[in-house]
């Protein structure tokens, strides 16, 4: 009985880590992706009851965004999701445009906005 338990956890160990796995590919193909578009602020924020969030933003030389996705969820299963409302803006715009019902989201935002910021933009 032990041995099926252990079995089983073994499993779904081994399981979370192959798709902890395509996770991680995920998010390096779609930062090889943004590349491509612009230069790439990338902010996360963690969440232990709540979901954590991954945002990657593209801005051309004059901080201009063209292109934002997030992934948020508590599971393996998220993926990128465009986030259509940022395109067009500029960086300075960004904290005028969050609002404060994500906490989660505004972080990992103002993360990615720091990070261009850093690169010069």
């Amino acid at each position: 009985m032990w041995v099926k338990i252990l079995a089983i956890i073994g499993l779904m160990w081994i399981l979370q880590g192959v798709l902890t796995y395509f996770q991680i590919k995920n998010l390096q193909g779609k930062i090889k992706e943004l590349k491509k578009v612009g230069r790439v602020g990338i902010g996360s924020a963690k969440g232990r009851i709540t979901p954590g969030n991954i945002v990657l933003i593209a801005a051309d030389e004059t901080g201009k965004i063209l292109e934002a996705h997030r992934m948020s969820g508590m599971t393996v299963f998220a993926r990128f999701k465009e986030l259509e409302e940022m395109k067009g803006l500029y960086l300075w715009e960004v904290p005028y445009f969050l609002n404060d019902s994500d906490k989660g989201l505004k972080k990992a935002v103002e993360n990615a906005v720091k990070t261009l910021k850093e690169k010069n933009l």
